[in-house]
């Protein structure tokens, strides 16, 4: 079999997709903008990780819960965009985030000391322009 490749270029809707992706990370857990969670993600978002329990991954609420928890148990955390990719309806973001956890969250020990966390999202945003499905991997600790 033979793949052959086109030039890359992204349109308008891939950088649009992007820019609401980064907004997701950027405003509503950064920034905590909570209340985003409701203009940007469709009612039946759905936020597939293993590790997270069911309440932090259905819709707009269960977000805002998540977010809720990350900034509350980790204030002054920073996140950083290594990657953003774009193909159609996904986005996908390679991410490290940063923090000292004042709470326990998630099986993480409140601590003195920062913690790493590197991680993957991929985003599937519906046609109405709103994210719909993310499906998340994260790991705790610096990659080589």
């Amino acid at each position: 079999m033979s793949y052959t490749s086109s030039p890359c270029s992204t349109t308008k809707t891939e950088q649009e997709n992007e820019a609401l992706a980064q907004r997701f990370h950027r405003e509503v857990f950064q920034e905590g903008k909570f209340s985003l969670a409701d203009e940007i993600l469709t009612p039946d978002f759905v936020l597939r990780n293993p590790m997270l329990p069911s309440e932090f991954t259905h819709g707009p609420e269960g977000v805002k819960k998540f977010a809720l928890g990350v900034v509350g148990s980790l204030p002054g955390h920073q996140s950083t965009h290594h990657d953003t990719i774009s193909k159609g309806d996904k986005v996908l973001i390679r991410w490290t985030f940063t923090g000292i956890p004042k709470k326990e969250m998630l099986g993480i020990p409140a601590s003195d000391k920062p913690i790493t966390i590197n991680g993957f999202e991929l985003f599937r945003i519906s046609t109405d322009g709103k994210i719909a499905e993310m499906w998340q991997q994260w790991t705790v600790g610096s990659w080589p």
